[in-house]
């Protein structure tokens, strides 16, 4: 039929395969090494592009979905810093308020025994980088994948006064640029998305009766 859709042969212009004509990319510092490669290749098997323009605009697409992927965990990474300093401070103002305590015990001992305020010393004092060195650890339980260690953190961070919904919540008030940034970017990727999938579909449903195509290859 003289309107069949023969895919054209790479070989022609001297490609083994069309999306060699783009640029290769470069892997970032923070994705997964080899993640992109194993994405890449079952979205180009989903979307099945039969021309080199379905494939580029597939290109575009799969970068649009893989940059929306990585602004998510940009923003859960900044929303983990925020909560993990929340922790540390809780940790650090219960530590104070324990020493506070023993302190005054302290004291009391001092001046049933006779002693005054002018003669006090203090016996000991508060180490702030243990402090910060344990909230760090609590904060880092507070996000492990071992449910048991997870919900161990969640007791202790409770234990502390503090509601681990509402650290969240407020993590997402207070994070600031960062978050906002990457939760803004992920809006006008989703806006992108569709614009591109709807291009992408127009070019599907205007082919022509396939006749002994391929899928080409990414």
């Amino acid at each position: 039929m003289p309107n069949d859709l023969i895919p054209n042969d790479p070989a022609r212009f001297g490609l083994a395969r069309f999306a060699d004509l783009l640029p290769a990319r470069e892997h970032i510092v923070g994705e997964d090494p080899g993640s992109f490669d194993g994405f890449h290749e079952a979205m180009m098997q989903a979307l099945a592009p039969l021309t080199p323009y379905e494939g580029v605009i597939a290109e575009n697409l799969i970068a649009i979905e893989w940059e929306l992927i990585q602004h998510r965990r940009m923003r859960d990474a900044g929303l983990r810093a925020a909560i993990r300093d929340a922790v540390i401070k809780a940790v650090i103002a219960t530590g104070r308020a324990d020493h506070e305590a023993l302190l005054d015990a302290h004291f009391d001992k001092h001046t049933e025994a006779g002693g005054t305020q002018d003669d006090w010393e203090e016996p000991f004092s508060f180490d702030t980088e243990a402090a910060k060195a344990s909230g760090a650890e609590l904060a880092a339980q507070a996000i492990s994948k071992d449910p048991a260690e997870l919900t161990a953190a969640s007791k202790e961070i409770e234990a502390m006064g503090q509601n681990v919904v509402e650290l969240m919540g407020g993590a997402y008030r207070t994070s600031g640029v960062q978050v906002r940034h990457h939760d803004q970017k992920g809006q006008e990727l989703e806006r992108r998305r569709r614009e591109v999938k709807r291009d992408f579909d127009a070019l599907q449903k205007a082919r022509p009766v396939v006749a002994e195509a391929e899928v080409i290859e990414g």
